[in-house]
């Protein structure tokens, strides 16, 4: 094959891949079942049947305690998801990028009670998140 041959394949295969990732990009919305239970002391956000999803999103939550336990049992087929969190001073305890499978059960590092920040940078997501903190 000449080098013109493999640029043209190249180009074509590149193309190819691009059309494929060319859904719409969207928001979360109603059609993706999002519920938050957010009490003091328990957090959960879960999200459904994401298709392309792009989103920020962020929540304050109430904590007595220096640490929270994360429960992750989310799947992202496409895409990923990262979660953040920081306590009530602003300093980051928890920072993790969900793609694939992630089912886990961690904690978070020590940090200062009261108003916490979760927050979800939702990257042309495809699949589902449900991520629960609470106090150990």
């Amino acid at each position: 094959m000449t080098l013109r041959t493999w640029l043209l394949l190249a180009a074509g295969l590149a193309g190819g891949f691009v059309a494929a990732c060319a859904d719409p990009i969207v928001s979360l919305g109603p059609g993706n079942q999002r519920t938050v239970t957010n009490q003091p002391g328990l957090f959960r956000f879960q999200a459904k049947d994401l298709n392309n999803v792009i989103d920020d999103t962020s929540f304050t939550w109430v904590t007595a305690d220096s640490q929270a336990r994360i429960l992750h049992h989310s799947l992202i087929t496409h895409g990923e998801m990262d979660l953040h969190v920081l306590d009530a001073n602003g300093v980051e305890v928890y920072s993790h990028e969900v793609s694939v499978v992630y089912e886990t059960d961690t904690l978070t590092n020590k940090g200062a009670p009261g108003s916490w920040t979760v927050r979800f940078e939702i990257k042309a997501a495809t699949g589902k998140i449900d991520v629960t903190l609470e106090t150990p």
